[in-house]
């Protein structure tokens, strides 16, 4: 049995699928199975696939005809014969030590079920500021405690970054085929049962950004459809973890009462809610920043989602002696 099973599924990808491919057949770590899972392709993709399969023992073509990539996942983990599995996309470039060193992390480091890495941006999109900063964020998080702390702010590891261990897809299940982003909400699921997540300090993988990329074409990636992923698995973590405590929501912008209404909706009350400047939101006491109770006291959810307040917001929250994750969490 292969040492890892990676699971590349492509759909109209022809462009860039070799390449992707390539950068798999030469890693220095050579224990794998290659699945090319052809997701109703219409392109040339399929007939590069089978080509390097005929090339390469290793490389398997898959068919899912159902298009959607939690579909076509879902069909590589149904074949997969590795106990560690590792995802690819057909338009990114794994750099050549990357399965050598996860492999590496993960036999010696058994606490810790999924491994990204860091990534390195390239993009062909002229406005891409937003999806730069969001790499430039996901790569500051490393530690196992990083991911669990910010894992409601965004997806926290780039999903074609990962290897994980098959055994934790038995325990907590695959990929959902709802129209959510697939790759938060499976993180968001499995650190809810305590899965420990952690990132290569190295950038291993080349993230090719492009107009037609999943993350920037589809409704499934739609920022609702993110908050929405969030905000069953936020609700269902509070009711586990505030002993009575009330929550308090930081910000009162029409975006943030209705992200709080959104909680609310999902049985979780919301008792006050603060902001740096007075703005009292109809039936809700509001509650001065410099007043906010102490460490134990309440939990504090942000939904202030400007770019580079959370850090702010979560700056002046541990001056006043409260701790991210157990006194209050980014939500935005």
């Amino acid at each position: 049995m292969p040492r890892v099973s990676i699971l590349l599924p492509f759909h109209n990808a022809a462009t860039t699928l070799d390449a992707a491919i390539a950068s798999i057949a030469t890693q220095t770590f050579r224990d794998w199975e290659l699945l090319l899972i052809d997701n109703a392709c219409t392109d040339k993709g399929t007939a590069i696939a089978h080509d390097r399969a005929t090339r390469d023992a290793r490389i398997r073509v898959l068919q899912e005809p159902v298009v959607g990539i939690a579909h076509a996942l879902n069909t590589g983990l149904r074949e997969a014969r590795a106990t560690l599995i590792a995802r690819m996309d057909a338009d990114d470039i794994s750099l050549p030590e990357r399965l050598e060193r996860q492999v590496a992390y993960l036999d010696q480091h058994p606490e810790v079920g999924v491994l990204g890495t860091r990534t390195r941006f390239r993009s062909t999109v002229d406005l891409n500021e937003g999806m730069a900063a969001f790499v430039k964020w996901q790569n500051t998080i490393i530690s196992p405690k990083d991911h669990y702390v910010k894992r409601f702010v965004d997806a926290p590891l780039a999903h074609p970054t990962v290897m994980f261990r098959s055994e934790l897809v038995d325990r907590h299940g695959g990929y959902d085929t709802g129209p959510l982003p697939e790759d938060h909400e499976l993180w968001l699921r499995w650190m809810h049962y305590g899965v420990r997540f952690a990132k290569l300090p190295q950038e291993l993988l080349i993230w090719r950004d492009h107009p037609q990329r999943l993350s920037r074409s589809h409704s499934n990636y739609a920022v609702e459809a993110f908050f929405s992923t969030k905000v069953k698995w936020l609700a269902l973590w509070l009711e586990r973890i505030l002993n009575g405590r009330p929550v308090i929501v930081a910000g009162t912008s029409a975006l943030c009462r209705g992200r709080a209404a959104q909680l609310s909706a999902h049985g979780i009350p919301i008792h006050g809610y603060t902001d740096v400047r007075r703005h009292v939101v109809p039936g809700y006491p509001f509650v001065p920043h410099d007043e906010l109770p102490g460490p134990g006291q309440a939990f504090i959810v942000s939904f202030i989602s400007q770019r580079g307040t959370g850090d702010r917001i979560a700056a002046y929250l541990v001056s006043r002696g409260l701790v991210e994750g157990e006194d209050f969490i980014l939500a935005a």
